[in-house]
């Protein structure tokens, strides 16, 4: 049949009963546009970005990719799953507070009941709010074709500017992260120019412990810095072991800076974002000597 959503005037759209029968719509010779929320899909189209799509599979109504599980240390999030649901979930809020807090920034209330996680892995944004969590919490994608299924670390997923492995009869079908482990902390920063409802000049997520004033564990990502969200590995490695002082903060911040390589954009400049690098690295570390608890959440924007 035929929709009417302005960008997708004369669109099909397809509506698999379960996602068996939408891999198998996936495996045609040309295999049609998934489609979840839309809430990338219909900006770009209606902005001239894309052509709109022949034909549309939507998604929204497939069970086997809505559900969020949690089993030993990890939480298996449905693709379909709703950024809305997600920050609402009680095993999410303990779990994986860090992602609570991203998801929670993501637009505005109507973007968030409709958006999904898969969609906006698929997207493939270096400016997405969720990909730098998935990288700290070492989460593994999970996609899938009439072919069979595949686990993907997100590292390895994120490949370049708007490019990801996925081939083109496969489907995104959940993300697994590891919770955050016990006596841990993680926290998550987003600067841009409001509070929610706009895109990043860079954010990032960190998630790590500390023993008798001792770095025990640390990792550390940003988006917006690369084509792709970044772990900082020269960071990580020079943190582990040391002691939490302002000798060690004022290093991680230096190798932070000189470790991205952004670009200057609409939104801001190189020179503006490596230098943010380093002032997050330090406010991730500095949270330590604060005493708080749990994550950190957002800090403030910038007018």
């Amino acid at each position: 049949m035929s929709v009417s959503l302005r960008c997708v005037e004369a669109s099909d759209l397809l509506l698999p009963g379960s996602l068996p029968e939408a891999l198998a719509m996936m495996a045609e010779p040309e295999p049609p546009t998934p489609l979840a929320g839309g809430t990338d899909l219909m900006v770009q189209c209606e902005a001239g970005a894309r052509k709109p799509p022949a034909r549309l599979l939507s998604l929204k109504q497939l069970p086997e990719l809505k559900g969020i599980d949690e089993a030993d240390d990890t939480i298996r999030i449905g693709a379909g799953a709703t950024h809305w649901q997600i920050r609402n979930h009680a095993d999410v809020k303990v779990g994986l507070p860090g992602l609570v807090e991203a998801v929670s920034m993501v637009g505005g209330r109507q973007i968030q009941t409709m958006g999904t996680i898969g969609g906006s892995l698929a997207n493939g944004s270096p400016a997405g709010d969720i990909a730098p969590y998935l990288l700290i919490a070492d989460a593994v994608v999970e996609v899938a074709s009439i072919e069979g299924t595949r686990q993907i670390p997100i590292r390895n997923f994120l490949i370049d500017y708007r490019k990801i492995d996925l081939k083109p009869n496969e489907l995104i079908v959940a993300v697994t992260c590891k919770v955050l482990p016990e006596g841990a902390k993680e926290g998550w920063r987003k600067l841009g120019p409001r509070a929610a409802q706009a895109i990043s000049k860079i954010m990032g997520n960190y998630r790590g412990k500390i023993v008798d004033g001792v770095i025990e564990s640390f990792a550390v990502s940003l988006g917006s810095v690369a084509p792709t969200a970044i772990r900082l590995p020269e960071v990580e490695a020079f943190l582990v072991g040391k002691p939490l002082s302002e000798e060690t903060i004022a290093e991680a911040e230096r190798l932070a800076s000189a470790s991205v390589k952004p670009i200057s954009d609409i939104r801001s400049t190189a020179e503006y974002r490596k230098w943010v690098a380093g002032r997050l690295v330090r406010g991730f570390l500095t949270s330590f000597t604060k005493g708080n608890e749990g994550s950190e959440g957002s800090e403030g924007c910038e007018s």
